[in-house]
């Protein structure tokens, strides 16, 4: 089961990386939670639900050209997958680039994600936080 749940987050990564996004959240439990600890201001910390996840990736796309994530390790931590990842983007109108490396995990209940948490500083801090010494 462990390592069916790292295939779906890794095809997750996948179809985000190539825009599909729709399908992309047939990934996703219905009622599936959204938690970015370095959500921007004007964006909520958590949201709840494929509509709301939605619309936080719009902000991302309309602010973000060649928006990505790079992942370096998906870590099984049963019933959570953590990835060891790398954000870039580069600014749609303000030509801010974003660079960063941090740690996102998942939480996965019958082959759907049912939760993210973004923005760990680091792989340690995500095991530790998701109940597994890192």
């Amino acid at each position: 089961m462990s390592q069916a749940n790292v295939e779906v987050v890794r095809r997750a990564n996948a179809l985000a990386n190539a825009g599909e996004r729709e399908s992309l959240l047939a990934l996703f439990d219905p009622d599936a939670e959204w938690r970015d600890l370095a959500h921007a201001p004007d964006t909520h910390e958590v949201v709840r639900g494929i509509d709301a996840i939605r619309s936080i990736w719009q902000h991302w796309t309309i602010a973000f050209d060649e928006f990505g994530a790079d992942v370096y390790d998906y870590i099984d931590a049963h019933p959570w997958v953590v990835r060891d990842v790398r954000w870039h983007g580069n600014g749609h109108r303000s030509g801010l680039n974003i660079d960063l490396r941090q740690a996102d995990a998942y939480e996965l209940q019958n082959g759907k994600i049912v939760r993210v948490v973004l923005a760990y500083p680091d792989v340690a801090t995500a095991l530790n936080a998701v109940g597994l010494e890192g």
